[in-house]
């Protein structure tokens, strides 16, 4: 999870843009002088060099519940809060600064902080830290104000009121509260890391969609490395989710192994389906588990009538057997048809060997 980004000039010490992406709200004055009171600090001890990219300074500062990550560029410091650190968002945070100093012409910038300027960057942040807010399994789902809005304005307005392009208008009109990513991004047709930076950047504009992380019996989740910290004694991983939901919380990520639905974790431990999923929606959040998508496939040629009584069921699997070519998920055939996921899953059972089961 990553809370919060800071660009900070590194001869004045000034914030020239900063954006929460958890709503939570930093003193930006606060911030700027800590970290120009670190990069002193170091500078009294090893003296900077001329080349930008071999200076010697603190790169981490963990506190245990959150870390920050400190990059250099030619002329601003990237500061990025967040709960774990990973490769991949140090190497974002390398990526966004150098981006930040192609678009602003920092070399001879006079002082002046031109707010309005710098807030347009946010958009390429947006799309720089997308898949780090959301993840395929997620739920877009309209505000109550959008809602409203859609209902007494044509579609086409919002395209003047918050300035958005007709693509993100496209995406926004497939949002129903009940699809997630991977499924709008079926019916779109185009690619998810793309829908990803869509429903990102919708999300961050704050009052058109907020985004949900359901949890349903049948999901299957497996652990992230993220997670690992959490098997062993007094980190603070541990101690978060001990203290959050007790030792019922450990005992239900000890049972995720990338094959044992929610349903039956809930049969091993005895834990009720509220908890668990309490349980799960709290580690998605914070990355310590991932949804798996299961996409079957039917391999051979079948006959339904031989499965079926009568010609309403005959319709229901032949269309199954149409979904099940390995681009569509469980629950998304379910609820194409609008049927329960048992009804599936007992007639693919029937076919045994028949049906190949991929993990997404």
């Amino acid at each position: 999870m990553i809370y919060n980004i800071f660009f900070i000039h590194k001869e004045r010490g000034l914030n020239l843009l900063q954006h929460s992406f958890s709503g939570s709200k930093l003193d930006e004055d606060l911030v700027s002088g800590f970290i120009s009171a670190i990069i002193s600090f170091i500078d009294s001890l090893i003296p900077p060099t001329k080349d930008y990219r071999k200076e010697k300074l603190i790169r981490t500062v963990d506190r245990g519940d959150f870390k920050i990550l400190i990059e250099a560029g030619e002329h601003v410091f990237g500061i990025l809060f967040v709960n774990i650190e990973k490769v991949e968002v140090r190497t974002k945070l390398k990526e966004i600064i150098q981006e930040f100093e192609q678009t602003f012409d920092l070399k001879n910038w006079d002082g002046t902080i031109e707010v309005q300027k710098f807030e347009s960057f946010k958009e390429i942040i947006f799309k720089k830290f997308a898949s780090e807010i959301i993840q395929v399994s997620d739920v877009p789902v309209l505000t109550p104000s959008m809602k409203e809005f859609l209902a007494s304005h044509d579609e086409l307005d919002l395209l003047g009121l918050h300035n958005i392009s007709a693509g993100l208008l496209e995406l926004l009109l497939m949002i129903d509260g009940t699809s997630d990513v991977q499924e709008i991004a079926n019916r779109l047709e185009c690619p998810v890391d793309e829908v990803i930076e869509k429903v990102g950047y919708l999300f961050e504009l704050g009052d058109l969609i907020t985004i949900e992380s359901p949890v349903y019996e049948t999901d299957i989740f497996v652990l992230t490395p993220e997670a690992m910290p959490i098997f062993r004694l007094n980190t603070y991983e541990r101690e978060t989710i001990l203290n959050l939901f007790g030792k019922e919380g450990i005992e239900v990520l000890l049972n995720i192994d990338g094959a044992r639905s929610v349903k039956g974790i809930q049969k091993k431990t005895g834990i009720s389906f509220e908890k668990i999923k309490e349980i799960l929606r709290f580690c998605s959040f914070e990355r310590l588990v991932k949804r798996i998508r299961v996409h079957p496939i039917i391999q051979k040629p079948i006959e339904v009538e031989n499965f079926a009584q009568d010609e309403e069921l005959s319709v229901i699997l032949r269309k199954i057997v149409q979904l099940c070519d390995g681009n569509h998920s469980l629950r998304e055939i379910a609820k194409n048809l609008k049927v329960p996921i048992n009804v599936i899953t007992d007639f693919l059972v029937v076919l045994g060997d028949n049906v190949e089961w991929l993990k997404k």
